[in-house]
Parts: structure tokens; C-alpha cells; sequence
């Protein structure tokens, strides 16, 4: 199990790598169009000269007029472009829970969705059996697909990759596939062709390296809102597993992904700047920075301080009201707060780790929208109880890389770990914290949207 979570964590190294280079990703993305026109202009300036009569003024002699004209023609080029999106899907991660892949007393234990992993067991070797329903489960990262124009006009066909994939069935290796870069041939059935949509997709999967496999799949498909999509699948996987064991697996499972976001054919043919919106934020990551203000010793010489990371922080509006109340998850998050104490060298570190916690707010833009203030109340229900009551205010300061200054306070119960990288790093007991807090953020591959982006303004709007 550790080898192929380090092998998820070189596919996230990878995808941060490229998703900070704008260019790199938006070259990836996106279909420029580009129209040559040549502008023509003429003109014709006449000139009329009236010369003195010589002799008296009382004299009449015949008009002396001249005219004199002058054409000119001028020549210069322009260039339009138009920006689309080249993708039907594109997705940073998956994850879903399969249901009896294995002996009931061997499984992993990720949960329903596959991502809820006993933080005892995170990152190592040693993974303790368990008896669940969900016993296996499938991971993928960095997936994109590209439209086939086969059979019709419509690209519902298409071909893509992952940077990698992942299929744990139980508790051990043996029965492991990873597969790196396979190539997927995918059809969508549409039953609703409005946000968000719901498509039926079939899938035939070739896996080379380091698992040699063929994965027959299918799914039904809900999204996607903010780039958050849930979804049912079912499939059968055949070939070799990652330790070369004979592997012949069907799955059935559920599943949930975040900052995947899905184009219907048409949208293929809308400009990047006429796309509709769902949310208000989304991102791969938030490092926030922050001081306590509470909860440390007021007698120590330096300061408290903490740490709070969120990775695919998403915030989504609802389509009620002003569309301002809004609600989101992040796919992990993480805080420290470590409490300076006056004259104890090992002053100790509370840790809080939440796996999708749940955040609701209200969003309110400023003047455009490229500032906002949004009230939160944030909720954590797994490895332990944590929760958050705070107010953020976001400014879209730089492209991709928004800003923001947060007031809150934090509660955690903390909990306990047998062993595994995290005891390692911060201890078996870790630390219930209570403290209020005053950071900084700064968003990674972030982008906030303003009210003239959302869908729901849009429809409203004459």
C-alpha cells in the first residue's frame, strides 16, 4: 500500500507542476481559432484654389478656379481570436469505494467513497484487515478526454488518459493494479443535457505499466457543480495485478470526484469567456498561514502559530435567492497549531485532519466581484470532530493565485493513531485544540468568479 501511495503522490507532484504553469495548462485545455482580415480604407481630398484677377477690382474677368484632387488608399491587418475549450472532461481526482472485492475480513476500509483511509495506516506498508462492506477501492488522477467525432456530429465518443489509476481490492498488494498514463475509449449517453448533467458512460481501459490490464467499466454520472461529481459504476478488470498475479475482478461501487468538470458537445463550440458558472471559488489548493489569538502562552517570548491546508477547496452558489448562500467541500484538510509555552522547549502541536469536510457561507461581492466577504461555518466528521466558525474576505489579486485574510476559530477533539508516518511526524495522541486565529491565504491554481459569471445571473438577466 505505501508504494502505491507514493506513486499517488508523484501523480499530485506532477499535476501541481503543470497546473502552475498557466500556459503550459491552458495550452492543454484549449482550441484557438484565428481570423485574418485586411481593412481597406480610401479617400479623396479635393483641393479648390481661387487666384487674384489682376488689374482693377472694378473690372470683371472670368473665374480662375482650380480643382485639384487626390485619392489615397490605405492597407493594414487584424487578427481575431476565440479561445474554447478543447475537452469534453477534465478531471483532477477520483476516488470511489468498491463493494466486495475481496474476503469481507480484508478489507481496506476506505469508506463509501474510498478516501476515508485510518490515518494509523496513511502512507505505510501495513495495512490491517477489516471487516467492511466496501472492501476495495479505485483512484485516478489527472484524467482528460478529448472528443472522437465517430458515427455522428456529436463527439460523445472520446479518447483520454490519467496520469495515473489505481485499482486496491483488499488489504494486501498482491491484488493491486496501478496503471500510469492507460488509455481510455469512452461513450456518453445523455439523459439530461442541462446543468448538472446526468449521462450514462461506457468505458474500455488499457492499462501497460507497471500493471498489464483491460478494465471493462460503465457508470451513471451526475455533475458537474463546481467541479464536484458523484456517480455509480460497475466493471470488470482483467489482467495482471502490480505484484504479476493473475487478476480477474468485477466491482461495483460509488464514487465522488472533485475539480472534474464536464462539457456537453455544444459547449465545445462556446467561446471560454461565454461559459456559465456554477460557483463562486474553486481551487487546488489554500495555504493559510495564521497567528493564534487565543490559545497559547501569553508569557512566552514568541509567537503562536499555525498552518491551515485545504486541497480542491470548492464553494458552490445555490440556485435560491440572490444565489449568494453557498455551500462546498475540499477533498482534505489540514491544520496545525503549534502553542508556544513559556520555558518548554517541545511546546506542543495540535493537528486536525478532515477528509471532505462539509462548509456552508454566505458570499458577498464587492463592487464587481473581484473582492467578496464570505461568513463560513465549517464541519469535519472524519478521522475525528473538527469545526471551524470563521469570515473570509477574497480578493482576485493574481490570475490563478487569489489572496485572502480569514478571523475565525477553530475547535478539534484530536484523536489517537496506532502508528504509520503521521505518529511518526506529530505523535500517537494527537492534541484537542480550541483557538481563534488570524491568517493569511493564498490560493494554488485558484480563481474566483463574479456575479456577471454565474449561470443563475445569466438566466435571471433579460
Amino acid at each position: 500500500m505505501g508504494r502505491c501511495l507514493a506513486l499517488a503522490l508523484l501523480m499530485i507532484a506532477l499535476l501541481v507542476w503543470e497546473g502552475c504553469s498557466v500556459a503550459g495548462l491552458r495550452g492543454i485545455v484549449t482550441r484557438t481559432e484565428k481570423d485574418t482580415y485586411t481593412h481597406t480604407r480610401q479617400d479623396t481630398t479635393f483641393t479648390v484654389e481661387y487666384q487674384n484677377a489682376p488689374g482693377e477690382r472694378g473690372v470683371v474677368y472670368p473665374s480662375n478656379r482650380t480643382i485639384t484632387s487626390q485619392r489615397a488608399l490605405e492597407q493594414y491587418d487584424s487578427t481575431a481570436e476565440r479561445f474554447y475549450p478543447n475537452f469534453i472532461r477534465f478531471a483532477v481526482f477520483e476516488s470511489a469505494g468498491l463493494l466486495a472485492t475481496g474476503p469481507s475480513d480484508q478489507a481496506v476500509g476506505g469508506g463509501i467513497f474510498g478516501v476515508y483511509v485510518d490515518p494509523s495506516e496513511a502512507f505505510s506498508d501495513n495495512i490491517r484487515p477489516k471487516s467492511a462492506v466496501f472492501t476495495g477501492f479505485l483512484s485516478r488522477f489527472a484524467t482528460i478526454e478529448f472528443p472522437l467525432y465517430w458515427f455522428d456530429e456529436l463527439p460523445t465518443w472520446t479518447i483520454g488518459t490519467s496520469v495515473g489509476e489505481l485499482f486496491q481490492f483488499e488489504a494486501t498488494n498482491a491484488r493491486a493494479v496501478v496503471g500510469t498514463f492507460p488509455i481510455y475509449l469512452r461513450k456518453r449517453y445523455f439523459l439530461r443535457d442541462q446543468i448538472p448533467y446526468v449521462t450514462l458512460t461506457g468505458a474500455v481501459g488499457l492499462g501497460f505499466l507497471p500493471s498489464q490490464y483491460l478494465n471493462l467499466a460503465a457508470s451513471l454520472d451526475v455533475g458537474s457543480l463546481g467541479g464536484l461529481n458523484v456517480r455509480a459504476l460497475t466493471g470488470i478488470v482483467l489482467g495482471r495485478s502490480l505484484e504479476q498475479e493473475t487478476i480477474v475482478q468485477p466491482y461495483v461501487g460509488i464514487g465522488v470526484s472533485v475539480l472534474d468538470f464536464h462539457n456537453h458537445p455544444r459547449e465545445l463550440r462556446r467561446q471560454w469567456k461565454d461559459h456559465e458558472h456554477s460557483s463562486w471559488s474553486i481551487g487546488l489548493a489554500r495555504i493559510e498561514p495564521f497567528l493564534l489569538l487565543s490559545g497559547g502562552d501569553t508569557a512566552a517570548t514568541s509567537p503562536s502559530i499555525g498552518l491551515q491546508l485545504q486541497l480542491a477547496p470548492t464553494t458552490v452558489a445555490f440556485p435560491v435567492g440572490d444565489h449568494r448562500i453557498c455551500a462546498g467541500v475540499d477533498l482534505f484538510n489540514f491544520v496545525f497549531a503549534y502553542r508556544q509555552q513559556s520555558g518548554n522547549r517541545n511546546s506542543p502541536v495540535g493537528f486536525g485532519y478532515g477528509v471532505l469536510p462539509l462548509h456552508a457561507g454566505y458570499w458577498i461581492p464587492i463592487g464587481n466581484g473581484a473582492a467578496a466577504i464570505e461568513p463560513f461555518v465549517m464541519y469535519s466528521y472524519f478521522p475525528h470532530t473538527m469545526w471551524q466558525v470563521a469570515a473570509r474576505l477574497h480578493l482576485d489579486a493574481i490570475e490563478w493565485l487569489p489572496l485572502g485574510i480569514t478571523l475565525g476559530y477553530i475547535s478539534s477533539d484530536g484523536f489517537r493513531v496506532t502508528g504509520g508516518t503521521i505518529a511518526d511526524v506529530v505523535g500517537r495522541n494527537i492534541l484537542a485544540f480550541n483557538v481563534a486565529y488570524l491568517g493569511i491565504s493564498m490560493g494554488i491554481g485558484g480563481e474566483l468568479f463574479r456575479p456577471a459569471d454565474l449561470r443563475y445571473y445569466r438566466t435571471a438577466s433579460p
